[in-house]
């Protein structure tokens, strides 16, 4: 029983301590001085193995440029995985379009 505490203890640390962020830039360089204008969690199950997404950027960004995109688990993604010991495993994508300059 101790060590089944242990297990699962250490499965919990590790969901809590990683940093699992993916962004995606045309200069490379990140840029998070605004919100993005896409924000939504996508499921993903079995710890992440069952699942695929697509997000259709020209339809968020109405044909303007993406500038970035990144995908990242938030603090609720890692709540949902840790309390379904990773049978769901929501991951958030985000989309950054270019500003309209006025």
């Amino acid at each position: 029983m101790k060590c089944l505490r242990i297990v699962l203890l250490a499965i919990v640390a590790s969901q809590l301590f990683a940093c699992a962020a993916i962004t995606v830039t045309e200069t490379g360089d990140p840029n998070f001085l605004y919100r993005p204008h896409y924000k939504e969690s996508k499921p993903f199950y079995l710890w992440g193995i069952v699942g695929e997404h697509k997000v259709n950027t020209q339809r968020v960004c109405r044909n303007r440029p993406v500038v970035q995109l990144q995908t990242k688990y938030t603090l609720t993604d890692v709540a949902w995985a840790i309390g379904t010991l990773g049978i769901y495993m929501p991951r958030t994508a985000m989309v950054w379009c270019e500003r309209k300059v006025k």
